[in-house]
């Protein structure tokens, strides 16, 4: 028997698909209904990681998909393991990541079987067909690589998206001749660029354009078109705008990268051309329209997407890209060129000092202050990151500081900018590490209730020897609800935690702890941390009504959370 062909009983032929597919890492927690799957997998040399908490695992797949550009597999066990899934594969969804989820199920009788009171049992199928691209039960074992063929082509075409495959008890031991494996391109759409007429098209537009302004958005990320994009970027030689999901895009560093708020919302009323790469144009970016960028017909808009429905949808396009994101950049990276060089807008630096001064402000203005005030904490805690460590971020009142406190100076940057997923912090950062290898930082930036999720993955992390550090703005609130509950309730209710040592919590779990009540103690804190080359967790205590009542651009989100646009 071979690793491709012959006789094999089918939790063996999945591993083997799996690894067809280029998929080297199985994220699942130890289950006796897969036991075939992760015998397969070691024999293939895979990475079997198994987390604490099945949705978190799902998140550590959303993590590893982003930061690959390749989708990612998830697998567990029968009933309570299936259960505990959901709440990572619908936010994988609303994210659109390329998360395959595999499950098991009782066999195939019990499922059949009128009769109440069956252990583990529940219809997993329906828990997840409303949130994913394509749902199927394998009801025989000949029919392994046609539903696995299937679910890798709906989860990688068009919109990206997660995708669940469910294999009975039963099935999952049952043997078959199996023919060779093919190669993926021979079952699903290799990446296409756009119709050359189109890409003309844009290039003419910008080229009338008196001033381009170019938008990068998640995709970015999820095609890993990061070089592409700067090439494209310092071609036009115009402002670019990252979108609350596409930070990273660009390093925030670059002299041509404004944020949507001031000087950014400015360029986006200014410019009369307007190419947005990898972004659907969300609620946050008032969904294409005013007050964010000018009415209707005072802007071109070219827009490039690999999902044809999504054209039209928030705004109206005048000229569409439909593809992989990484090819129709290729294609106006060459097409560009040949006619020289973009004049660069004389505003562009004066909107960067504005910017930069904006961000100085207010850390500047911030006081030295015990608790530590939230501005502060981040500037410090930026000043020790490495500046080519990649970013996440997770939490609602320490997201805003984060934003507008830390200069992201990296390509890669991980939040639920879709979601608002509070807990995904942790496990994206465990992903991450796994995608970028010991030779590369990872700092994921929190919350403490955000944080408090999935606290048990700090014990993934060092069982893996994943040297993650998480940088903690520790209030003992949930800061986003605090003002409103006093506002609205004249009280809190239950939005205060209680006293936690979480640097005692990382020692007991063979990690790193430190902690802060002092601004000038935090970057001593955090070099330490990355020093170790472990796991480390540094819990900054920080001023509770200064995070809820002072979190910069809280009035803008407020507007735009509220409906407004």
């Amino acid at each position: 028997m071979t690793d491709h062909a012959g006789t094999a009983p089918v939790g063996a032929r999945i591993a083997d698909f799996l690894c067809n597919e280029g998929v080297d890492t199985l994220v699942s927690i130890c289950d006796v209904s897969y036991n075939a799957v992760h015998r397969r997998a070691v024999e293939r040399g895979m990475r079997v990681i198994a987390p604490r908490h099945e949705a978190a695992g799902v998140h550590m797949a959303d993590a590893l998909a982003r930061m690959t550009g390749r989708p990612q597999v998830v697998m567990a066990g029968m009933g309570p393991g299936v259960a505990n899934l959901v709440p990572g594969v619908v936010c994988a969804s609303i994210e659109n990541v390329p998360v395959v989820v595999l499950a098991t199920q009782r066999t195939r009788s019990t499922m059949s079987a009128v009769r109440r009171g069956r252990f583990q049992f529940t219809p997993q199928i329906r828990l997840f067909e409303p949130v994913v691209k394509y749902a199927a039960v394998v009801d025989t074992a000949r029919r392994i690589d046609e539903v696995l063929a299937e679910a890798f082509r709906h989860a990688t075409t068009g919109r990206p998206g997660p995708v669940y495959v469910e294999i009975p008890q039963d099935v999952m031991t049952e043997a078959a001749a199996f023919s060779p494996l093919r190669p993926p391109h021979r079952y699903r759409l290799a990446p296409q660029g756009a119709p050359q007429a189109a890409i003309e098209a844009a290039v003419v537009a910008l080229r009338e354009a008196r001033m381009p302004l170019l938008i990068g958005g998640t995709g970015i990320h999820l095609a890993r078109a990061h070089d592409a994009f700067r090439r494209l970027a310092e071609i036009l030689g115009g402002p670019v705008l990252l979108t609350y999901g596409g930070r990273g895009a660009l390093p925030e560093t670059h002299p041509q990268v404004l944020l949507p708020l001031g000087p950014g919302a400015e360029a986006c009323q200014q410019a009369d051309c307007i190419l947005a790469v990898g972004t659907s144009l969300g609620e946050s970016l008032a969904f294409g329209g005013p007050p964010q960028f000018a009415e209707e017909g005072r802007q071109r808009w070219i827009l490039v997407e690999r999902d044809p429905t999504a054209f039209g949808v928030n705004r109206a396009i005048d000229i569409p890209l439909v593809g992989d994101l990484r090819e129709v950049l290729g294609q106006l990276l060459e097409a560009l060129p040949r006619a020289g060089a973009f004049p660069v807008p004389p505003q562009l630096a004066d909107w960067r000092a504005v910017q930069q001064a904006f961000r100085s402000a207010y850390v500047d203005g911030a006081p030295d202050s015990v608790p530590v005030h939230p501005a502060r904490a981040i500037a410090e805690a930026r000043a020790a990151i490495p500046d080519d460590a990649v970013i996440v971020r997770d939490g609602g009142s320490t997201g805003l500081w984060e934003g507008f406190c830390n200069e992201q100076r990296s390509t890669d940057f991980l939040w639920t900018s879709k979601f608002g997923h509070l807990g995904t912090g942790l496990p994206y950062a465990l992903g991450a590490q796994l995608a970028v290898g010991p030779q590369r930082r990872v700092c994921l930036i929190t919350g403490d209730s955000a944080f408090g999720f999935y606290p048990m993955e700090l014990e993934t992390a060092v069982r893996h020897s994943l040297p993650v550090v998480v940088i903690v703005n520790y209030d003992q609130h949930w800061g986003m609800e605090h003002a409103g509950q006093l506002a609205d309730i004249g009280r809190l209710v239950e939005c205060q935690t209680a006293r936690v040592r979480l640097d005692h919590l990382a020692r007991a779990l063979g990690a790193h702890g430190e902690f802060v009540e002092r601004t000038a103690d935090v970057r001593p804190a955090v070099e330490r941390a990355f020093a170790t080359g472990r796991p480390a967790v540094v819990q900054v205590v920080t001023d509770a009504r200064v995070n809820a009542y002072d979190a910069p651009g809280l009035e803008d989100f407020g507007g735009w959370y509220a409906g407004n646009y």
